[in-house]
């Protein structure tokens, strides 16, 4: 777990760097999975770096499936200049590993599971220092949950692909 926070502390504290980002940002989020009805809950954090480049990193709690989870994700974005249009939209594409645990079929299982994601989303600028954003994040995921039930070893594998929907809002620095 320390070889995964320190890079993830590193990135967060380079793009709240003064110099580095042109508008760095802090939100909330909410996602709903339309394959298996899971729902996530975030916080992200980002920076505009150009123009046309940005980058954000998200740390999410979700639930569904008789599982809860925890993860992180890095996301690179292609702004879409709209000069004098408060709407803007991005393309990207993203990464993330996540920690689930529940019960599923009787047993107790935990796991890691890797997911991808491409992203085609807008944003709303309600003013200089507040947006809404939506998006589509087409995508998958793979990894194993394992654990036990009734003194037998149980491991469900976790493959496919994902249709998530998520908003939110951030506050630009």
């Amino acid at each position: 777990m320390k070889k995964i926070l320190l890079p993830l502390v590193l990135i967060v504290s380079g793009l709240l760097t003064q110099g580095l980002a042109q508008r760095a940002y802090l939100g909330g989020t909410f996602a709903f999975v339309l394959n298996d009805s899971t729902a996530t809950f975030g916080v992200q954090f980002g920076a505009n770096f150009t123009p046309a480049f940005g980058a954000r990193g998200s740390l999410t709690f979700s639930s569904g499936g008789g599982l809860t989870g925890f993860g992180f994700g890095v996301d690179g974005l292609y702004l879409i200049t709209t000069p004098n249009s408060p709407i803007n939209p991005y393309i990207g594409a993203g990464v993330g590993l996540g920690f689930l645990s529940g019960f599923v079929q009787g047993a107790s299982v935990s796991g890691l599971v890797f997911g991808a994601d491409g992203i085609i989303g807008v944003e709303y600028l309600l003013n200089r220092q507040f947006a809404l954003f939506a998006e589509a994040r087409p995508g998958f995921v793979t990894g194993t949950v394992s654990g036990t039930a009734g003194g037998s070893a149980v491991s469900l594998p976790i493959s496919g692909t994902t249709v998530e929907l998520r908003v939110g809002a951030n506050i630009f620095f």
